[in-house]
């Protein structure tokens, strides 16, 4: 009870947002609730997560080797595909001839069984039940939590899954299987609407129950090549979460659930949120904090979220560095990880991008993070 008191007031401390005054205490206290609750979670769950952005190319060795390593820790691998998410019929089909094959090639002696959302409950829970690794494709990812666990119900499906993190296993997941990660998440929204989301406050981007496999974060897919940080920045504040994952394409990221640590597992990069100091001033969200995720990087979420952040840097004087970019095209899938790659290296002064409705100025925190700002343009 006392360790549970001091984390209550050290995050009553560290956790609280600058918002406005009428909602202030109110966000205070979700992160103080939220944030208890996350550490008692590190200490009772096991099993990983594999977290990949969507758009997964079936030759990205990291990602293959480490899902397949993962599901052996166990014993003898036993796959699931799980392609709950998907509506359509056809896609469905082609999604579970790819990575069936893309499995099979990968490692051939491993059993691959396929699950979808007409499965029964009984033969859902079968299959969860042999498995040592899920994979969840991409598609809806309101799907996913409408079959598995509806309105947060514990259902028996839910129940298996937790069963496999339990004995050691691995659920990974790709664009829909990645946002559905959280107990809270992204379902819908733009980047400007969300910013100018004043006539519903509080209901743009549109967020729903998630799966509730990662107790400290809100995942978002397909990120950097949808510049997905300004609605991503506004769910969390909406939500009263602290930590935001965001994990582009052809990116993952380990899960260890007992510790709570994340590793960036590929070359392509994932970006880590942290809201605990966002001030908001009319629909401009700034001194927001983030940290590139890059390949081996290594990362205690549960110790970011009861540490205090340390004083932030003015955003630097002089020129800015300017990420221009036409639409559509490459260049544009790049812009935003350029801004957040080129204000993560010391002295390299601050960086500004414009996209469709918004934009993003992030410089230096001095430390390799970075500190920015998203606000709606015209």
């Amino acid at each position: 009870m006392n360790l549970l008191l001091a984390v209550k007031a050290s995050l009553s401390r560290q956790l609280s947002f600058s918002a406005r005054a009428a909602t202030g205490v109110l966000m205070a206290a979700m992160l103080m609730s939220t944030g208890c609750r996350n550490l008692q979670h590190a200490s009772t769950q096991a099993g990983h997560l594999l977290i990949i952005g969507g758009g997964l190319d079936n030759d990205l060795r990291p990602v293959f080797e480490r899902f397949l390593a993962l599901a052996s820790k166990p014993g003898a691998a036993r796959i699931v595909i799980a392609t709950t998410a998907i509506t359509s019929v056809k896609d469905r089909s082609d999604e579970e001839i790819d990575k069936t094959e893309a499995l099979r090639a990968w490692a051939p002696e491993v059993p691959v069984d396929l699950i979808r959302r007409s499965h029964s409950t009984a033969q859902t829970v079968a299959a969860f039940d042999r498995a040592t690794g899920i994979f969840f494709t991409g598609g809806k990812q309101e799907s996913i939590a409408v079959r598995y666990r509806p309105g947060g119900r514990e259902t028996p499906e839910w129940l298996a899954l937790k069963r496999l993190l339990g004995r050691g296993g691995v659920i990974a997941g790709g664009s829909a299987g990645t946002a559905m990660m959280g107990e809270r998440m992204l379902l819908d929204g733009g980047n400007a609407d969300s910013l100018n989301d004043t006539s519903r406050p509080g209901q743009v981007p549109r967020m729903g129950q998630g799966m509730a496999f990662l107790p400290w974060a809100i995942t978002d897919s397909h990120f950097f090549e949808r510049d997905r940080v300004a609605r991503l920045v506004v769910a969390l504040e909406n939500s009263g979460r602290r930590l935001g994952l965001g994990v582009g394409e052809d990116a993952a990221v380990e899960v260890d659930l007992a510790s709570g640590v994340i590793t960036g597992v590929t070359g392509s990069d994932s970006l880590l949120i942290d809201m605990a100091a966002m001030k908001r001033s009319g629909q401009t969200r700034s001194n927001v904090w983030a940290r590139l995720i890059r390949q081996g990087d290594r990362l205690s979420l549960p110790k970011r979220l009861h540490s205090a952040l340390p004083a932030a840097a003015a955003q630097p004087a002089g020129p800015i560095n300017v990420v221009c970019f036409a639409f559509p095209g490459q260049n544009r899938q790049l812009g935003l990880w350029r801004v957040f790659m080129g204000a993560s290296r010391p002295g390299s002064g601050a960086w500004r991008s414009r996209f469709e409705g918004w934009r993003i100025v992030a410089w230096p925190d001095g430390r390799g993070e970075v500190i920015f700002e998203v606000s709606p343009a015209p």
